[in-house]
This record gives structure tokens, sequence and C-alpha cells, in this order.
């Protein structure tokens, strides 16, 4: 008699190894998600602070002086910029999304951005103000992005 077909050794030893497979590639996949995630808050940030550097070159008016702190929120710099689905398929709150734009003390200009995903009432993103500069340094790019509560601008909003 001709049986042909697999033994139940042979698919025992199939799907354990499928299993091991599946441990090790979901993780890794679950991750590159993850930072693509994290680099899209850190690329849509980077563009919030260039539409912000342009307001300010562009009018003179917006250039702070000594002591002032100009806050220039999503909505006054174009929200149309942005995709309306942010990373964690929320919304991006516009008016709590804002870059700060101060003076340093070696009379540069130094602009901070905070970008708020609202998602079901949770908000996640860069929720603290972060230095522009941060922003370039691949090192520790997971640090920036955070949930919970989002700083407020103490400055004059633009």
């Amino acid at each position: 008699m001709n049986n042909k077909g697999f033994t139940l050794v042979e698919l025992l030893a199939t799907i354990s190894l499928l299993a091991v497979l599946m441990m090790i590639a979901v993780p890794n996949i679950i991750g590159v998600v993850n930072r693509n995630k994290n680099k899209t808050y850190v690329e849509d940030a980077k563009k919030l602070v260039a539409l912000a550097e342009y307001k300010v070159r562009s009018d003179p008016a917006n250039k702070p002086t000594n002591k002032d702190i100009f806050c220039f929120s999503m909505k006054t710099l174009g929200e149309a910029e942005f995709d309306t689905t942010a990373p964690n398929g929320g919304k991006y709150d516009a008016d709590k999304s804002y870059v700060k734009v101060t003076k340093g003390e070696d009379n540069a200009l130094q602009y901070s951005v905070v970008l708020a995903e609202d998602k079901d009432g949770k908000f996640i993103g860069i929720l603290n103000e972060t230095l522009a500069d941060n922003l370039y340094k691949d090192n520790d790019i997971v640090s920036l992005i955070t949930s919970g509560n989002v700083s407020e601008c103490s400055g004059v909003k633009k």
C-alpha cells in the first residue's frame, strides 16, 4: 500500500519550526513599526520648527527681543501641512502643538517644540518642550516621545 502524506512527527517538527521563527520575527517587526512611528513624530516636529523659522525670518515683528518669548501654534503655522492622521492613529492637536521661540544668551534664537497627538482623549508625542537641536541627534529618539500631559507655552501666543 502506497500512502502518500506526512507523518505526525513531520507535521509537529514543521509547526515547531514555524513557531520558533514567529517568536523571532514578530517582536522585530513590532519594534520596526514603533521606531517608524517615533521617527514620524520627530520629522513632523522638525517640519513644525522649519515653519516657525520661516515665519520669524519673514517678518521682523515675529522675532523676539531680549526677554520676549513667542509661541507659534500649529494652527497659526499651517496645520494643513500635516497629515490628517498622526502616527498612532489619532489627530494632532493644533492648539497644543507649538514652537516656542526665545533669544538665548548668545543672542541666537532658540526653538523648542511640543507636538501633541490626541488619541481617545490621551496625548502622545513630544509633550515636553524639546530644543530643536535635539531633534537632529539620532542617539535617543525614543526618550523624546512620551504620553501624558501636554506642557503649555508660557510666552506670547502668535
